[in-house]
């Protein structure tokens, strides 16, 4: 009996086998299909061990929302630390790395109206509690206002941040970009950059941004990018070399009021100010959100390659289940089969706001620029409660979720983070009826925004 034939497809078959074994270039190593919240896995908020002043350690209230924030208030005044573990409050936007127990991330520190900082902190217990070990890049460092129930009135400093592994012929080089939000800058300018190769140490502790100087001494912005609100991530298994682009998505936010709602909008499919106010005493919002795809070599010249297809319409106008707004906040995993999944926030008109906050939601894609919705604004992942219960955990994130972050946990479950609000504002307005059934949030209530909060998601 001839054995060749056999033999030959043997071979062909160790071949084939061979090459499927060939790992997809910034693979997670997780098959693509569907996530959903683990039964078992309920909604937990994160606390903090240190670092600046928190809500909690003066029981700040809605009257009271500075409560603690100086030792005394004035010139004069010195900023309070925070000298325990408590809820990790106001800190937003995470931008979390690692897996398992061990994690490393950004967080964007704003107390409402008074200042604005980026945190760097590491947890040992999966996100349960974190350590900062730097409060960078501060807007007004130091400023103390004139009482507890009076802050200064500014808070636009840097936020959005994320960071960047950027290729060069002598290895790589990390860079950190943020949101400048200085009036007439946000959204419309570039994003500012910073080297955090070193790391985050390395950024000067102080950095305002004011509409004298928009963009601070020695600091580049990116270029290419198109009204640019931030860099969701990387698209993984891109910008392997200094010759390989790296690509990115980002949100495209033209900016728009009543009177001159923003390029691209159907007048005749705008949001109305009885969607959104009866739930977060809002007004209607008149910009408008897309997703893109950009690529770049060097970390500061993008080169703009076209909006996603698939996610938000910004002409939806529903007042339930719409999905007019994406986030510049999100997570993409590469599967073993070479596909994408794709975590996302999303808002509607019933928000009064173009911040995406209304559910956290999740799409699958083959090439990373034509997405298909597996969660969105009917079944998402995490969504608001505009009844507003008190029930906790439920009641940090009842008016607001979204900039979600997913790390893997190492059995093939995933962690979802995110941030979340007691109402649809940082600070509600006190004595007015809100939600649907009403609820009328008094001054003597805690102030209680900016919360990070995860949970596990499993297939």
């Amino acid at each position: 009996m001839n054995n060749r034939p056999m033999m030959a497809l043997a071979g062909l078959a160790l071949t084939l086998s061979a090459c499927n074994l060939t790992p997809v270039p910034g693979s997670s190593g997780l098959s693509s299909g569907p996530w959903t919240p683990a039964a078992a896995s309920s909604v937990q908020i994160a606390s903090v061990t240190g670092g600046p002043w928190t809500l909690a350690q003066s029981s700040a209230t809605l009257a009271h929302p500075l409560a603690g924030y100086c030792d005394t208030f004035g010139a004069g005044g010195k900023l309070q630390n925070n000298t325990g573990t408590r809820l990790m409050q106001p800190y937003y936007f995470p931008l979390i790395t690692g897996s398992g127990q061990t994690l490393d991330g950004y967080f964007d520190y704003r107390v409402k109206d008074q200042d604005e900082a980026l945190v760097h902190a590491a947890s040992s217990d999966g996100g349960l509690t974190w350590t900062p070990d730097a409060t960078k890049l501060r807007l007004n460092a130091g400023v103390c206002p004139s009482s507890d129930a009076t802050p200064i009135g500014n808070d636009n400093g840097q936020g959005h941040a994320m960071t960047l592994s950027i290729p060069t012929a002598s290895g790589s080089k990390r860079l950190l970009y943020t949101l400048d939000r200085v009036a007439g800058v946000a959204d419309s300018g570039g994003l500012l950059i910073h080297d955090v190769t070193a790391g985050a140490a390395t950024l000067p502790d102080s950095e305002p941004v004011t509409v004298a100087t928009p963009v601070p001494v020695g600091v580049k912005q990116t270029v290419g990018l198109l009204n640019p609100d931030g860099i969701l991530g990387a698209i993984p298994g891109t910008g392997t070399s200094a010759t390989d682009p790296l690509k990115v998505l980002y949100l495209n936010k033209p900016k728009g009021s009543k009177a001159a709602p923003a390029a691209g909008l159907d007048p005749a499919k705008l949001c109305v100010d009885t969607q959104s106010k009866p739930y977060t005493t809002k007004a209607a919002n008149y910009d408008r959100t897309e997703l893109r795809l950009a690529s770049t070599t060097d970390g500061v010249n993008f080169t703009d390659l076209g909006a996603l297809s698939g996610l938000n319409d910004p002409n939806d106008n529903a007042s339930l289940n719409g999905f007019r707004y994406v986030g510049p906040r999100g997570t993409v995993l590469r599967y073993t089969d070479g596909s994408y999944g794709l975590f996302f926030s999303g808002g509607n008109c019933q928000d009064g706001d173009s911040d995406a906050y209304h559910f956290i939601g999740y799409a699958h894609s083959k090439d990373a620029l034509n997405w298909t919705v597996d969660n969105g604004a009917a079944n998402p992942l995490v969504q608001v409660d505009y009844s507003y219960p008190s029930a906790l955990p439920a009641a940090y994130s009842t008016g607001r979720v979204y900039s979600p972050a997913v790390i893997q946990n190492g059995d093939g479950t995933l962690k979802l983070f995110y941030s979340g609000y007691r109402t649809g504002k940082p600070l509600p307005d006190t004595g007015v009826a809100t939600g649907s059934p009403a609820v009328t949030f008094q001054g003597s209530d805690p102030a209680n925004y900016r919360s990070i909060l995860f949970l596990t998601l499993k297939r």
